[in-house]
């Protein structure tokens, strides 16, 4: 239930102040009832906003109706999550008006590069609309009420951008803010080497257990081969490339798996552990891991000590496996594992033993519990032990949870708003969650905590598989995004006070959760490449650099890279922000072919055009489903039809192979065109040859069912060019 916490009639004529408020109690009572007296009547939220600047926002909130609650608070301008905290102490169960000491305080700190650009990108995204530029408060509670409370909304536009510390003249100040240092590429601190690392789900085989619950033969990949597209713009569905729908029980299977992790940067993996009062579910993977030694990787464990339901979410409901859990039972769980602790393999922080636990909270006694397994950790010869949690469900701060660290854990630690479902042409049916990925990477980009944690990054999130059309849905995910995310989480591993940092990757394999980084059918390796460029410190890719999207994701310098490598195509990109068509991320062809086709040479001497994958796939001729999107990928060559420095567009053709229609073409605009030096040293070309690659998405409206050769047409300064290829799609409805 929303609501707009109530304020004293005078509220609307108080000024907001751009320096820290005055801590006086009108201001206080002017936005929260600060009286803890009598909690059993008036405002359910009761507390006092006592800094709002452009440097942070502070306070203390609290829930009436549960006072020793932790409470989420997030900052928000129009529709835009800006950054989030919790209140980071339980309050007193007895406290009054007099006791100011031992309320649960909140800081959003505003200060940082990472909240200044996505507070510049909110301001500037809502500038045009003052109704949607309000800035406010989410306070959200435990039943799933939550409270708004305005901030900043007695002010004109251009006095709050000013109060907020940036300036209002300067565009580039809304990237860069004019109040802070200047945004720079993060330095690497005493030479750190991230270590990224794969949480794996061990799912991937039949069991006893699940045969009984689910029917003979369950898998993951049961409920991937039910997968459907849930509204026009959702990518599904999507199936394993390179290594096929696998058995985990197979050596092989888990060898191939480690020499691809090891291609592509993967330093190891971390496997969750199903372990109920000492009975062991899933648990062949990891006995096999100890026995043949495949997959011959770094490992540690997570253990997964919710129940076991046929929500797949830990709750009581249609429970199949209880997690009863009691000190007695816990304290064996660290005898359990100790073979595996034991192992060379297995992964050490700052030379302890790292153990990652997904919801600690619902163990009894865990500090008594900790320091069992800490002494028993000795005596096994195991050592010391880095216990960690992952942030979920609120859950974050390991003070709380007699944790030494935390570990991210996305989506739960990501902020962004739901999409509405009607905007996205979502039918009835459709009952579940839709969220922007690019704006979760922002929201995530430059994010601190005042504990230690290890940064974690998603490359996708699609659990549809699972829950159908209920699912929960990250719409616009991509390889380039996730690079964005992938380097800044990199940069934060490094700046933490671990000398061995980690950054995490949810996941490797979680397949149902479309949560995964093994090679699909619709991105290929592209995902891994990411990681691959990452974890080898190579320059941001040009297709990140390209892509309007995420350009104010990226550092100053990089931004300015950017603008230079895109200098050909600022009037383009702002045709197609116009146009909206950049905020899908696809294109819908046009019917017909292009009027610069007329005249073209067709297939120039010398020319070459090498079609790499059509939705990740290598065949010549690949049956497409209109409903869903198109992605291709290639390079081509015009010959000598163009001199190298000369400026060119390029349009990709489908030229119906049916003699009866070659009317019946489509065509797209190529917008993601950069020049690839590596084709042409393997082509040996000479100086004036250009190799062009290409990618693109689109929607193949109003195509008819049929065949359809690819080609691309390049239109130059006098001369145009038209490449076909042997490639050609099959639009099957």
């Amino acid at each position: 239930m929303n609501k707009i916490a109530e304020r004293e009639a005078n509220a609307k004529d108080m000024q907001p102040v751009a320096g820290p408020a005055p801590q006086e109690e009108s201001l206080q009572s002017s936005f929260l009832d600060p009286d803890l007296d009598d909690p059993e009547s008036g405002a359910r939220l009761r507390g006092a906003i006592l800094e709002y600047s452009g440097r942070e926002i502070s306070g203390w909130i609290v829930d009436a109706r549960s006072l020793t609650a932790s409470v989420s608070i997030s900052l928000f301008v129009g529709p835009h999550a800006i950054e989030e905290t919790r209140t980071n102490r339980p309050a007193p169960t007895a406290i009054g008006s007099a006791k100011l000491i031992g309320r649960p305080g909140f800081r959003i700190d505003l200060a940082t590069p990472g909240a200044r650009r996505r507070l510049a990108r909110a301001l500037r995204n809502t500038s045009v609309d003052r109704g949607q530029s309000q800035i406010y408060l989410r306070v959200s509670l435990d039943d799933g009420e939550f409270f708004e409370i305005p901030l900043f909304d007695n002010i004109a536009a251009d006095e709050l951008v000013v109060a907020l510390g940036f300036s209002g003249d300067d565009y580039t100040d809304l990237l860069i803010p004019s109040n802070n240092r200047t945004v720079t590429a993060a330095p690497d601190p005493a030479g750190k080497q991230v270590r990224h690392v794969c949480f794996y789900l061990p799912q991937f085989h039949a069991f006893a257990e699940n045969d009984r619950w689910w029917g003979p033969g369950f898998t993951e990949w049961t409920n991937i081969s039910r997968m459907r597209p849930q509204f026009p713009a959702h990518q599904s569905p999507w199936f394993p490339a390179d290594l096929g729908f696998y058995d985990v029980r197979l050596t092989e299977t888990r060898r191939q798996q480690a020499e691809l992790a090891r291609r592509y940067g993967i330093h190891g993996f971390c496997y969750y552990v199903y372990w109920f009062q000492g009975r062991r579910l899933l648990e062949r993977p990891l006995e096999l891991l100890l026995e043949d030694g495949e997959p011959d990787l770094p490992f540690c464990i997570c253990w997964a000590n919710e129940n076991w339901s046929r929500r797949w979410d830990g709750s009581d409901a249609e429970l199949l496996l209880g997690q009863n859990h009691s000190l007695d039972d816990d304290v064996r769980f660290i005898d359990d594992m100790a073979q595996l602790l034991l192992d060379e393999r297995y992964i050490m922080v700052d030379g302890r033993k790292i153990i990652l636990i997904y919801r600690p909270s619902l163990l009894p006694d865990r500090q008594r519990l900790f320091e069992v397994w800490r002494a028993r950790a000795k005596e096994l010869g195991i050592g010391e032990l880095l216990i960690c949690n992952a942030m979920t469900f609120g859950e974050f701060d390991p003070r709380d949870l007699n944790c030494d660290a935390a570990v991210e854990f996305p989506p739960h630690t990501v902020s962004t708003m739901e999409q509405p479902l009607s905007e996205l042409g979502a039918p009835p049916s459709f009952t579940g969650k839709v969220y922007d990925y690019v704006d979760a990477v922002r929201s995530s980009l430059g994010k601190t905590y005042d504990f230690p944690y290890f940064p974690a990054v998603m490359p996708r999130w699609d659990n549809t598989p699972r829950k159908g059309s209920r699912g929960h849905v990250f719409n616009r995910s991509s390889p380039e995004a996730f690079e964005v995310w992938l380097r800044d989480a990199a940069s934060r591993a490094r700046r933490s006070q671990f000398a061995d940092p980690i950054v995490f990757i949810n996941s490797w394999n979680e397949w149902a959760e479309g949560a995964h980084l093994e090679p699909d059918s619709r991105y290929g390796r592209a995902f891994l490449e990411a990681v691959r460029r990452v974890a080898s410190s190579e320059p941001i890719s040009t297709q990140v650099r390209s892509n309007p999207d995420l350009l104010d994701c990226l550092s100053r310098q990089e931004l300015e890279q950017a603008m230079k490598e895109a200098a050909t195509h600022v009037q383009l990109l702002a045709t197609l922000h116009r146009s909206e068509m950049v905020y899908s991320g696809l294109q819908y062809t046009r019917s017909g072919i292009p009027v610069e086709a007329r005249g073209a040479s067709e297939n120039p001497p010398e020319s070459l055009l090498v079609i790499e994958n059509i939705n990740s796939q290598t065949s010549e001729r690949v049956v497409v489903d209109p409903r869903s999107t198109v992605l291709v990928r290639g390079w081509v060559c015009a010959g000598g039809t163009f001199e190298a420095s000369k400026h060119r567009i390029a349009f990709l053709i489908l030229l119906s192979a049916d003699a009866e229609k070659k009317d019946q073409n489509g065509y797209c605009l190529i917008v993601d065109w950069h020049e690839r030096f590596d084709v042409k040293k393997y082509m040996k070309a000479k100086g004036r040859d250009c190799y062009f690659g290409f990618q693109l998405s689109f929607f193949l409206r109003d195509i008819p069912d049929g065949e359809y050769q690819i080609a691309v047409l390049e239109v130059g300064e006098g001369s145009r060019a038209l490449i076909r290829s042997s490639h050609s799609i099959i639009v099957r409805r």
